[in-house]
């Protein structure tokens, strides 16, 4: 401990300021990993120096960044497949990972462990790229879920792109023009969207999880949710009273539930009022069987697409 107080005195005082306010168990992992270089431990993925280094938080932002970077980058995501974004804090090997990126891609809100990392990482220069900054607020309410609702996603991804070209002004040109290719298709899908709310009968739409009011609220639907904001979140019985009641009285016909939580909560309401169960993805993360079948951020939204059209038209 002492030859890590000589070489990161910096990173020591820091953390030691920081003990009582952060939680510990991500303070370990920091001084882990700090060791973890003075033993010459390094992340087990092989750095390709010719290219941008950016480390994204979860698989939205990854995607985004790779849409943009295309061969100029090399993205590292931290959250894994299979696991909820929420939910997960990063180990010593992900936190080595961190320290070798150029950018760092994160949504905001639902990375809480980001900003203390970044501090203690601070001397490491790495750009921060809160792609979700100020889009969070809806209905007096902050809601993380911003890359759900195409409007929003195309606006993150335009400060990825902006971030990008500040690091790598070489390769600007070719991001720029990535960029307006991605977002062209998530044009296409913001209008089939439109067109799928606008003529639909009905305007409401019930999930296991609140992670849809940014979309319901660009396209001018009603998201009624089983839990809130957090998927972890559970309801009373009094909250799953008043849900079977409502989607009762407003006739719904699906439940929606989503790949990487629980469908128990949802196939109850289902059972409850006769309705059925259909998957509504948040695209939090790729599960195995996603990533088999080739699937990314844009065919999952044309699913969602698909599945909202039958609910609101049954």
């Amino acid at each position: 401990m002492a030859e890590v107080r000589r070489i990161f005195p910096f990173y020591i005082d820091k953390l030691s300021l920081m003990a009582y306010s952060m939680n510990m168990k991500i303070l370990i992992f920091l001084l882990i990993f700090m060791m973890n270089i003075l033993a010459g431990c390094g992340s087990t993925q092989s750095v390709d120096k010719s290219k941008l280094q950016v480390a994204a938080s979860f698989y939205p932002m990854a995607e985004f960044v790779q849409a943009v970077g295309g061969e100029h980058v090399q993205v590292t995501t931290l959250v894994p497949d299979g696991a909820e974004p929420h939910d997960w804090e990063p180990s010593p090997r992900d936190l080595t990972k961190l320290g070798h990126a150029q950018v760092f891609v994160y949504n905001g809100m639902v990375e809480t462990w980001a900003e203390q990392a970044l501090d203690a990482l601070s001397e490491r220069k790495i750009l921060p790229v809160e792609a979700g900054k100020m889009l969070f607020a809806r209905n007096g309410r902050q809601d993380p879920h911003v890359w759900v609702s195409p409007k929003r996603a195309m606006i993150e991804v335009e400060r990825i792109t902006e971030a990008l070209c500040a690091v790598d002004a070489k390769n600007a040109a070719v991001y720029q023009r990535n960029s307006k290719e991605y977002l062209a298709k998530l044009s296409t899908l913001d209008k089939k969207l439109t067109s799928v709310a606008q003529t639909a009968p009905k305007k409401v739409f019930v999930t296991a999880h609140a992670a849809f009011g940014h979309l319901a609220a660009d396209y001018g639907l009603r998201q009624l949710s089983v839990a809130g904001i957090s998927a972890e979140a559970e309801p009373t019985p009094a909250d799953m009273q008043r849900l079977i009641a409502t989607v009762k009285r407003e006739k719904v016909r699906y439940v929606f539930f989503e790949t990487l939580t629980d469908p128990k909560i949802a196939a109850l309401v289902a059972q409850e009022t006769g309705a059925r169960t259909a998957v509504l993805d948040p695209l939090e993360g790729l599960d195995e069987e996603g990533r088999k079948a080739g699937l990314d951020y844009l065919k999952i939204m044309e699913q969602n697409a698909a599945n909202l059209k039958k609910a609101l038209n049954e």
